[in-house]
């Protein structure tokens, strides 16, 4: 979600929390929020992966977006997920079950004769600034399975500001809607650099992305000329 008016004020909406404090969320506020704006390092040739429909996937995603690089999302604040092995047999051994224990007792040291939580005191508890970006994978002791590390995800806890165009690398859209998101683009009061993101599909092979990101003639792309 894309909220603000001019560019210098626009940015994705973090929505929802995530991590394994994101029960929590509603008593941290804006000074420890677990909502975060999430990215894949899923690779260009890869991206189309993510739009299938996947087993045990309980969200479908839009062949819509932002592409950045590494480097600009950790200019940004952004940082990898940290997915730890929670399955039965390693219980012992799973990072994440001893940050659960240390929210445990963040919880409990903040807790209220009537058993409410001080939301004051908790925001300072230093282990919410670490849950949004931890996750557990593998089959729990209660058998509920959780398999997507493999989405190389990255977070940015809060809102993502927008105001830095040159962070992107490009714009993710269907095809068919390259035409008319251009003339949208074209009508907004947007930084000429937006104007200039090249616009991909999702679907595309590496060979056509890349050379729309090099801004090669489009009768010089792929193995076969037209004839003369």
């Amino acid at each position: 979600m894309i909220t603000g008016g001019d560019d210098g004020r626009s940015a994705i909406e973090a929505r929802s929390a995530f991590g394994l404090g994101r029960d929590y969320d509603k008593h941290l506020g804006h000074i420890a929020t677990q909502k975060a704006v999430c990215f894949t390092e899923t690779p260009l040739e890869h991206i189309w992966m993510m739009l299938e429909t996947i087993e045990g996937r309980t969200v479908h995603f839009e062949p819509w977006g932002l592409a950045t690089t590494k480097t600009a999302a950790r200019k940004a604040g952004c940082s990898p997920v940290w997915y730890t092995n929670k399955s039965a047999a390693n219980w012992d051994r799973n990072p994440g079950r001893y940050v659960r224990k240390l929210i445990a007792e963040a919880v409990e040291r903040c807790a209220k004769g009537d058993g409410s939580i001080d939301a004051d005191q908790l925001q300072q508890e230093l282990v919410f600034r670490v849950a949004p970006f931890v996750e557990e994978m593998g089959h729990s002791i209660e058998g509920v399975p959780k398999e997507f590390w493999w989405e190389r995800e990255w977070r940015h806890i809060g809102d993502y500001p927008l105001s830095f165009p040159s962070r992107i690398v490009a714009i993710l859209a269907p095809e068919a809607e390259h035409e008319s998101l251009s003339q949208e683009l074209q009508g907004l009061d947007v930084h000429q650099r937006w104007l200039d993101r090249p616009v991909l599909d999702p679907r595309w092979g590496l060979e056509r992305m890349i050379s729309t990101m090099s801004r090669v003639n489009p009768d010089y792309v792929g193995p076969f000329p037209d004839a003369d």
